[in-house]
């Protein structure tokens, strides 16, 4: 309701934006009538509040039990409609048994303005029942009337909200008694709830560390599109496959890849898998290799918006019928002390 209630006076305006001159004055009190208690709900929701804050809905309310009356008729309940029903019945009883012993000595005219009288009749006296029994005196309006000073009092109302107990009781309490078998159902309550909050810890952790900035993923592996943050790599050379062959590709000789190799193999001597010092086995190591790295690159003050940087290095290869293309990438590597 809290999120309907900006809409109904907009909802309400657009069937009634064009009425005739008899039913322009009762569609201004309903537009007004239905505004009323929607700006109290708007007021009812501040945080925070002054003497000036408080008038407001004071007057909204006013408002409204001045204009509430053209709703009454709407108002009717069953038990009501019913006995609107049994006094007319009681009424054009006597009604029509007059008119039996006047219909030879009345002319057409005149019993047709004595049926007309007698219609009204029953009419007003109907509108009068129904005027007399319906009402809005019931208990959530009169609450209403105590909003300001329960506000003066205790503060805030907001802050004696039951929404999160009840959404709490919904989640908590209905889901996993639904999912046990009724047996012993607070222990299975409490297990499904145990369950649920270590999962969505579980969830949590993983999307924290999917968003790290270090995490790259391989193009082809259906994982590239599992976080806007992380790094693509892109553009496969199928013809690499050994440590051995990128050389053709990039023009860069073995020699000085097997050096690098060789300094970082020593650098491993403590990891669980360290890598061989034989330069004939790190010529054999498998290798892929790629020409296109997608970088995300967080929008400034938008940190949920990723703008796509496309670094390329295509080596000896031409680049979309030009000349090669080989871009600079600055990286981070080793800690603070190395």
């Amino acid at each position: 309701m809290r999120n309907l209630s900006p809409c109904i006076s907009t909802v309400l305006a657009s069937p009634l934006r064009n009425p005739d001159s008899c039913q322009h004055h009762d569609f201004q009190i309903t537009l007004k009538c239905v505004s009323a208690p929607v700006d109290f709900s708007l007021m009812a929701q501040y945080r925070s509040n002054t003497p000036d804050t408080l008038s407001y809905p004071e007057r909204y309310l006013l408002t409204f039990h001045q204009m509430k009356d053209i709703f009454l008729e709407l108002r009717t309940s069953k038990a009501t409609r019913a006995e609107a029903n049994r006094q007319d019945r009681e009424l054009r009883e006597p009604i029509a048994n007059e008119r039996a012993h006047e219909i030879r000595r009345t002319s057409a005219a005149k019993r047709r303005r004595q049926a007309d009288q007698e219609r009204l009749q029953r009419v007003n006296q109907q509108a009068d029942l129904i005027r007399w029994e319906n009402h809005f005196n019931f208990i959530k309006i009169h609450y209403l009337s105590h909003f300001s000073s329960h506000v003066r009092r205790f503060g805030s109302i907001s802050m004696y909200s039951t929404e999160i107990g009840e959404l709490a009781h919904k989640d908590q309490i209905k889901e996993g008694y639904r999912r046990s078998n009724k047996n012993e159902a607070a222990r299975q309550i409490l297990s499904h709830y145990g369950r649920q909050h270590a999962l969505g810890m579980r969830l949590q952790t993983l999307d924290v560390l999917l968003k790290a900035e270090s995490v790259v993923a391989i193009e082809g592996t259906g994982r590239e599109t599992a976080a806007a943050s992380w790094r693509i790599l892109k553009g496969r050379i199928k013809k690499v496959r050994m440590l051995t062959e990128p050389w053709r590709t990039c023009n860069i000789d073995y020699g000085d890849i097997k050096e690098e190799m060789l300094r970082f193999t020593k650098q491993t001597v403590a990891d669980d898998y360290p890598l061989s010092s034989d330069p004939t086995e790190l010529g054999l190591l498998p290798v892929e290799q790629f020409t296109h790295l997608e970088i995300p690159v967080a929008d400034w003050q938008k940190m949920d918006v990723f703008r796509i940087h496309r670094a390329r290095s295509t080596g000896t290869m031409a680049f979309r019928s030009g000349g090669p293309r080989n871009d600079w990438v600055w990286i981070q590597a080793g800690g603070e002390d190395s």
